[in-house]
């Protein structure tokens, strides 16, 4: 039965939508102006980085926001083959809009691995990471793979980024056209614009980064991390934190944050994040400032 945090994530998800006009951008200028650093947010699973305007209300102005989004959604492309190249990639974009560190970096989910991959090349290139705020995401990802069978799965992911009820399951034998039905069922969500291309593409994209993060093996990282994590559902806190502390030279800093994994974008739970994220982007500047 769904809950009422549900069905207000599923409210915001759908304006979400909306408000962010489909836009497909490698870099998705979420906030632009400003003096402070900006803040990068890599993608979670979907692919699409539209969700993290959610955080706009709660980080300093001063700051702008970009949200990465992956190769192949706009114009067919090689995907990544490993979570290094993905990096890579994202790395050289990033430094294209802020050419000099140090670096901010957020990720939710699957895109706190994206992030923490980005962050470990950047400080490969002998650049600083001022900040890399993981959101509830675990080194390793194996719940999900980019097989056939979890098709159904992945097409769930993609009907909730647009507001839809998760409907799908495994006894579907075709679930690209039980996707196409329940679309058409509620026109005005956003997605029955989307061509069947540009679908298949989503998907392909939502396998691959599966893929490839299913294979990554995150190394030592050298900056500070901030642990922002969901206190509703999941393993114990204690479990989630001796899983990433040996891969982070610093001792974690941890925000508790009361949401389930799936809700933290909702505004209570991001208000937090937002907060503690920008009192850190605050204290780098400072630093750099001083240091400077």
């Amino acid at each position: 039965m769904p809950s009422a945090d549900d069905f207000q994530w599923a409210r915001q998800r759908r304006a979400t939508a909306r408000a962010a006009g489909g836009v497909l951008d490698l870099v998705l200028p979420l906030r632009v102006g400003g003096d402070g650093a900006p803040l990068f947010c890599a993608h979670p699973i979907v692919g699409l980085s539209w969700c993290y305007r959610a955080l706009l209300p709660h980080v300093a102005e001063q700051h702008p926001v970009y949200g990465l989004q992956p190769r192949g959604l706009r114009r067919p492309e090689p995907l990544p083959a490993s979570m290094a190249e993905m990096a890579r990639d994202y790395a050289d974009q990033i430094r294209m809009t802020q050419p000099d560190g140090p670096y901010h970096l957020l990720g939710w989910s699957l895109g706190g691995n994206i992030a923490y991959a980005i962050a470990e090349e950047l400080e490969r290139r002998g650049h600083q990471v001022g900040l890399l705020a993981i959101m509830d995401a675990a080194p390793e990802v194996d719940t999900l793979t980019g097989a056939d069978a979890d098709a159904w799965m992945l097409y769930n992911f993609v009907l909730a980024e647009f507001g839809y009820e998760p409907s799908l399951t495994a006894d579907d034998a075709d679930p690209e056209a039980r996707l196409l039905q329940l679309v058409q069922r509620r026109p005005g969500l956003g997605l029955e614009d989307w061509p069947m291309q540009r679908l298949q593409a989503l998907l392909r994209v939502i396998r691959n980064t599966v893929t490839v993060a299913r294979a990554y093996r995150p190394r030592l990282v050298r900056g500070p991390v901030l642990f922002c994590a969901a206190m509703r559902q999941g393993r114990p806190l204690a479990d989630k934190l001796a899983d990433w502390q040996p891969l982070v030279e610093r001792r974690l800093e941890v925000l508790e944050v009361d949401s389930a994994h799936r809700h933290m974008l909702l505004p209570a739970p991001i208000a937090v994040v937002g907060a503690a994220v920008s009192e850190r982007l605050a204290r780098a500047g400072a630093l750099a400032e001083s240091s400077s």
